[in-house]
């Protein structure tokens, strides 16, 4: 049997949104937050594709304390805050998250959120700062929940002013 990230990454690719959604509302996590965790994961990732980023960040919030990375959540709520026009609200998402307790543990996710963090001050106008830059290795490739590709040049172009906002 397929395990429930799989169908959902699939019916998520075919754009499927009402299977997606009767998928999720069938799913039965019991007391597993994990399970609980990745069900709404998908939920939110649903809404959010269908433009509905409202929903996508009540969603995000009722996760709580079921996600074991609180910095992956308050990334989506900030993506979704953007899309909404929302920057400075997304900006204090991620000021809020977590990133420092859980740099050790998910570093990958925490590395994600700093460079949306990043791009969203210096998109704004506003200073980025340097320890966050630090981090961000020279290699590094950011991928959009939309599935573009932007480097760190890309961000370090935008913070100069040669480039405009790309996310």
């Amino acid at each position: 049997m397929m395990n429930i990230d799989d169908h959902c990454s699939n019916l998520y690719r075919q754009r499927d949104w009402k299977a997606l959604h009767s998928a999720l509302d069938t799913a039965s996590p019991g007391r597993d937050p994990d399970e609980r965790s990745q069900i709404e994961h998908w939920r939110a990732t649903a809404f959010s594709a269908e433009s509905r980023h409202e929903e996508a960040i009540d969603t995000l919030r009722a996760i709580g304390s079921d996600c074991r990375c609180q910095t992956r959540v308050s990334k989506k709520i900030a993506e979704n805050l953007r899309r909404l026009g929302r920057d400075m609200e997304a900006i204090e998402e991620l000021r809020n998250a977590p990133l420092a307790e859980e740099w050790d543990s998910f570093r990958a996710l925490v590395l994600d959120a700093k460079y949306v963090l990043a791009h969203l001050l210096a998109s704004n106008g506003l200073e980025v700062d340097q320890t966050i830059l630090d981090d961000i290795p020279d290699g590094y490739i950011h991928i959009t929940d939309r599935g573009q590709r932007i480097s760190k040049s890309d961000l370090m172009d935008l913070i100069s002013g040669r480039k405009k906002s790309s996310i």
